[in-house]
């Protein structure tokens, strides 16, 4: 579903886009059409990615406006439903290779780098055919029909997420437990904190999660003691975090370390 916006509006859309970063930049008073499936899956990314921002370098594009950039007038960017973007992690936007194949896991139905620097990405939720492409090489056709085989990536089953996911489940979400770690899981562990007493099958995912990221919390036994707690400060420090209990954003790091 697509939504108007007139230019005088910014409205919050998700936890990190506003309406305005979508808008035209033809300089031209007229509706803006803004798609919230774009940006729910934008927001999704963010957090699979890790990133600390995204900056929306080209949204919706009026007819003329997208002529004058090089397009045909009636592409993507002009029904509302896709936006160029540049992922940033610490200051360093990551590379489009990575963002391309995690893309592709959240279902977006058009995907391309479009610089050869391989900072900025095309991003789109069209119907019908999927483009996955590389404007690099070519913008008349699909590239590839897997990034990560196109990259030379190795995809890995993530079983760590999707038993992070069941543990949810059983707490009450609602969650699909497919290994990705969308916005909706993000969402919901961040109603949880790990300090030090607490006992069960989250404290024990933690400790077998900081154990594999090279965080020593000793034995996961589901008992965060003096050496989970331990454990999670050094993670703390080295991720620039509060130390204490691990609560909020640090679940997305967490998460998405490596």
């Amino acid at each position: 579903m697509t939504k108007n916006f007139q230019v005088t509006e910014n409205i919050q859309l998700s936890e990190n886009f506003c309406s305005r970063e979508f808008y035209c930049k033809c300089g031209q008073d007229h509706e803006q059409i803004i798609s919230e499936k774009l940006v729910e899956k934008l927001q999704s990314l963010i957090g699979l990615l890790g990133a600390d921002k995204a900056i929306i370098t080209s949204g919706y594009r009026c007819p003329a406006h997208d002529k004058a950039v090089g397009g045909n007038g009636y592409g993507m960017h002009t029904k509302g439903i896709a936006a160029d973007v540049i992922f940033y992690k610490k200051g360093t936007p990551i590379c489009t290779k990575k963002v391309a194949c995690k893309a592709q896991d959240l279902g977006f139905t058009g995907i391309a780098n479009i610089d050869s620097t391989y900072t900025a990405i095309h991003l789109d939720v069209r119907s019908g055919v999927k483009w996955l492409g590389d404007e690099v090489i070519t913008s008349a056709y699909s590239i590839t029909d897997d990034f990560y085989k196109y990259y030379g990536f190795t995809r890995h089953e993530n079983s760590d997420i999707k038993t992070l996911q069941t543990i949810l489940n059983n707490k009450g979400a609602e969650l699909a437990a497919d290994g990705i770690a969308g916005n909706k899981t993000l969402m919901e562990v961040r109603k949880y904190i790990i300090e030090k007493g607490d006992c069960g099958e989250l404290t024990q995912w933690v400790q077998e999660r900081l154990n594999f990221l090279g965080f020593d919390s000793g034995k996961a036994d589901g008992i965060a003691g003096n050496k989970t707690m331990s454990a999670i400060a050094e993670f703390q420090k080295k991720n620039n975090l509060g130390v204490g209990y691990l609560g909020g954003s640090d679940w997305n790091i967490l998460i998405n370390g490596k």
